[in-house]
């Protein structure tokens, strides 16, 4: 069995990675079978291995995961991100708790949240709620869609219309159940 692999662009010791709090820097980053607590570079890439916390230009994650990421680039295949924050995050055959982007781009894959700051691209994934200026779905379910341009063959649970007709009808409600336990009292 291959033994994990930590490669860096700096050598470190063990006592260099004591006095940074356990975390590795470096122009590039790479990891493949192991793990790492913090990340801070330019380029991260994770093969079947995980980290906490990796900030970097360009984050590559294949068949391993990360509880959090922050780059220009974040790209997950066959994977899993608890949370994903960068201006372009991509997700193939994997998934994520939460993204947040300029552009997002899912595959075969699906987050809970996904809020862009201009598009969500989906072809055979889903999420719980995708919030952006242009969302694209192709053969995809939402729960929650909220966008000023949908299109594609989406199954949406709430459109914008729905959703605002929802809130309203449950403020209807909730105004009338506060009423009668005033009354009750």
């Amino acid at each position: 069995m291959d033994e994990p692999m930590i490669d860096t662009a700096k050598e470190s010791d063990d006592e260099t990675m004591n006095e940074l709090g356990d975390t590795l820097h470096g122009e590039v980053v790479n990891i493949t079978q192991g793990g790492a607590q913090n990340i801070d570079a330019q380029s991260v890439t994770i093969k079947q291995g995980g980290a906490q916390n990796v900030s970097a230009e360009s984050v590559t994650v294949k068949q391993g995961g990360i509880l959090q990421a922050e780059g220009g680039s974040v790209e997950v295949v066959q994977g899993g991100i608890l949370l994903a924050r960068g201006d372009q995050v991509n997700i193939t055959a994997g998934g994520a708790m939460g993204i947040l982007a300029t552009n997002i781009q899912v595959e075969a894959g699906g987050a809970q949240w996904m809020i862009a700051r201009n598009s969500i691209q989906v072809d055979q994934g889903g999420a719980g709620a995708m919030i952006a200026s242009k969302i694209e779905v192709n053969n995809s379910f939402v729960g929650l869609i909220l966008a000023r341009q949908v299109s594609g063959n989406v199954r949406a649970l709430f459109d914008t219309r729905a959703a605002l007709v929802f809130g309203i009808a449950a403020g209807i409600v909730g105004g009338l159940v506060l009423t009668m336990r005033r009354r009750a009292e």
